[in-house]
């Protein structure tokens, strides 16, 4: 390493600290994630895989790091090049004692994890909050999975179990390695299949920009954001008792010390005839200060729901980034209305449904205008269910037969009529008395309502709802 040391800086000084971050990360099995902790730049990696044996010779461990990570431009300035690593790699595995695949398994997935998966896959992963804020990258979930024993080289089933639910073909990867470590692939044909593609990482946070694209693509980020759903018709929840479950609708109107939501009783109005229709025991709780939505949802959790099939609760309120308020000006944070519900144990296995009429940030959503006919002008008669947004990070459940529809994505407004109600109620609303007698799916259902709200504009701006769940079959209400 001596003879080297002016290379190494010079690899150091080009390194960002993503980059840094990703070698940490591959070298866990070699350093230890102790000893990691305190690694702040490239240098002192070196120094501690240096105190491995990993820098010897033509530091061919290095050169794989790199090739790994695709700075091949660092690769030349050793001397080397991305094929004859390669080769080397493809030549030398009796001998050379190099990256685990299981640790080239899981940077494959993460540099191949797009933002929208990686919310899904925070979603639903069982891990302590505090471990999953919106700046926390996949490789640090993977490490803290690693913790929590979670994940282990000889045990990925979660894993892919998770990422079967959020993304078929980076589970396949998961898949592949898995039946590699019991001899049911090649080992030629597992470490080809683990080098790393072309794809860079993307772990940012949703920006307003990510949602300027087409009406078309917007559609489809009900199913985007968290994959495919058992399709087989015979898989469905059932839906048998009459009344089907409990829907309980929180409505706030007349707040203390923010503006009052004009049109909210229509939206309470339109979601009591429905789920009424689609057989479930409507209950009302209007201007509830927050402890007082805290009180309403444990009370509700406490009741017995064994005679049910299914859990309905739609709040309606201002809010703010990861919360709802009550009428007292109280944050709530959202989990703290799923929570009591996901431990009742009268309601394991069974669908429960959290509907989210909020904004949830200050920020404004725009498109581009496609002219297809007259535009609407509703002008002033829109009104937006935020306040002045604090930095809150949303959290979601991940426990199992949850969906939390939100009526917008993190970080953005949603908007209400001050006469029709809000945009997103009553786009559900229509969509479930449409889809519903047809015996459609709920996500077949959330789809065409991402689809309506996409195309239109509300003072100009636009809107995206955005569900999240961790249903485990196909859910389908019944009219009859």
């Amino acid at each position: 390493m001596d003879n080297n040391l002016q290379l190494l800086l010079k690899i150091d000084h080009e390194l960002n600290s993503a980059e840094v971050a990703s070698l940490k990360f591959l070298c866990s099995d070699v350093v230890g994630k102790k000893h990691l902790e305190i690694v702040s730049d490239a240098n002192d990696l070196f120094v501690r895989l240096n105190e491995q044996d990993r820098m010897n010779g033509d530091m061919m461990f290095l050169q794989e790091l790199l090739f790994t990570i695709k700075r091949f431009d660092l690769l030349r300035d050793m001397g080397s090049s991305e094929q004859q690593v390669l080769t080397s790699l493809q030549k030398g595995r009796d001998f050379y004692d190099g990256l685990s695949s299981y640790r080239k398994m899981l940077f494959d997935v993460a540099e191949n994890m797009t933002s929208e998966k990686l919310s899904s896959f925070k979603f639903l992963v069982n891990l302590p909050r505090g471990k999953l804020e919106a700046s926390a990258t996949i490789l640090d979930v993977f490490t803290e999975m690693e913790k929590q024993q979670q994940l282990t080289e000889d045990d990925v089933e979660k894993l892919e179990q998770i990422l079967n639910h959020c993304d078929k073909q980076l589970a396949g990867k998961v898949e592949e390695y898995r039946l590699s470590k019991t001899g049911d692939s090649s080992r030629h044909e597992q470490e080809n299949n683990l080098l790393p593609e072309s794809m860079n990482l993307s772990v940012e946070t949703r920006r307003e920009e990510d949602y300027q694209n087409t009406p078309r693509n917007r559609s489809q980020s009900v199913v985007s954001d968290a994959g495919p759903v058992i399709n087989d018709q015979d898989d469905s929840y059932p839906m048998n008792s009459k009344p089907r479950g409990i829907c309980l609708i929180i409505n706030n109107d007349k707040f203390h010390r923010h503006p009052d939501r004009k049109g909210t009783d229509k939206d309470e109005n339109d979601l009591q005839r429905v789920f009424e229709w689609l057989h479930f025991t409507v209950n009302v709780k209007k201007d509830l200060t927050g402890q007082e939505m805290e009180f309403v949802v444990q009370e509700y959790a406490n009741k017995s729901h064994s005679a049910y099939d299914a859990l309905v609760v739609c709040v309606l309120s201002h809010g703010m980034e990861g919360t709802v308020l009550g009428v007292d000006g109280e944050e709530v944070p959202i989990k703290q209305l799923y929570r009591p519900f996901t431990a009742c144990r009268t309601l394991t296995g069974k669908p429960k449904l959290f509907f989210i009429q909020a904004c949830q940030g200050g920020a404004y959503q725009k498109g581009q205008i496609v002219e297809d006919g007259p535009n609407e002008q509703l002008g002033e008669r829109f009104e937006e269910d935020a306040l002045n947004p604090m930095l809150h990070k949303p959290s979601v459940a991940a426990e199992a037969d949850v969906l939390i529809g939100m009526s917008t994505v993190e970080e953005f407004k949603s908007f209400r009529h001050t006469t029709f109600g809000s945009i997103y109620i009553q786009a559900l609303c229509r969509a479930l008395e449409s889809g519903c007698p047809k015996k459609e799916d709920l996500l077949t259902i959330l789809t065409r309502v991402n689809n309506e709200i996409s195309k239109r504009d509300y003072n100009t701006y636009k809107q995206m709802p955005q569900p999240k769940y961790t249903l485990t079959r196909k859910l389908v209400l019944p009219v009859d």
